[in-house]
């Protein structure tokens, strides 16, 4: 099956670079909009974009290609007068609230699980306002009593959105420490040891897989089961919490 990803890219930026990861096909540029005036030229986006290995498509794709294109009104204007004949997914690339999002009728989105660890920790991290990623996660402790937390900005929550976010200013994974965000992992271990709690045999839920220095706080604290939903693992995260007992398992 031919595939191909047909976008109006104006900007590159967080939101396309992961739209167009999770979508490593051919891609055609739509030419710029006259009234989008900051906008880039579609040949330096293209530039760009082969910089980072993408093929462009200098031709419209044939109507034997499924499309992939962001969920955006120049989108769907696109494939109504250009490719009416195409298969076609939307997926989302939030830019700001245009005409296509805002009446837009969504699904409700329930927590897929009936395990009480599993629910809290969903719950924190549909609650964060962190742009760059909602992370929620709960412990159970020997005891059984559970603690849930959510990733959030210090000293408020809203202090990327007023003084800028230090982890714009590098690539992932590059100076995980510079953030003004404090990981969900690191508040449930500081708060256990605030209250006087236990941590050792304590299972823990993680909706994104830890960093390496959560990682290294979850072995030093003694957990003995993390449950992660999805992620990745950087650096030697995994083998620190493998060489500390940790059994690490994949939700299901």
């Amino acid at each position: 099956m031919k595939r191909a990803v047909v976008a109006y890219i104006p900007v590159l930026h967080e939101g396309y670079r992961r739209f167009l990861e999770r979508h490593p096909y051919p891609v055609f540029l739509l030419p710029r909009l006259e009234k989008d005036v900051r906008a880039l030229e579609p040949e330096l986006i293209a530039r760009a974009l082969e910089a980072w290995g993408r093929e462009i498509l200098t031709e419209p794709p044939g109507p034997d290609t499924t499309l992939y294109l962001p969920d955006e009104d120049s989108s769907h204007e696109a494939v109504a007068r250009d490719f009416p004949r195409h298969a076609v997914f939307y997926d989302p690339v939030f830019l700001r609230w245009d005409k296509t999002r805002t009446v837009q009728l969504l699904e409700p989105r329930p927590i897929a699980t009936t395990d009480e660890l599993a629910r809290r920790a969903e719950e924190q991290a549909n609650k964060s306002v962190d742009w760059w990623r909602q992370v929620g996660a709960a412990i159970r402790f020997a005891d059984g009593t559970i603690e849930a937390a959510r990733n959030q900005h210090l000293p408020h929550e809203t202090s990327p959105y007023e003084d800028g976010d230090p982890r714009s200013n590098f690539f992932k994974g590059v100076h995980l420490e510079l953030s003004t965000a404090e990981h969900a992992e690191a508040n449930l271990i500081a708060r256990a040891a605030r209250d006087g709690k236990a941590t050792a045999g304590a299972t823990v839920y993680v909706t994104d897989f830890p960093c390496p220095p959560c990682a290294k706080l979850l072995a030093g604290a003694g957990i003995a089961k993390l449950i992660y939903r999805t992620g990745y693992a950087v650096l030697d995260g995994q083998q620190v919490l493998e060489q500390a007992g940790v059994e690490v398992v994949l939700a299901a």
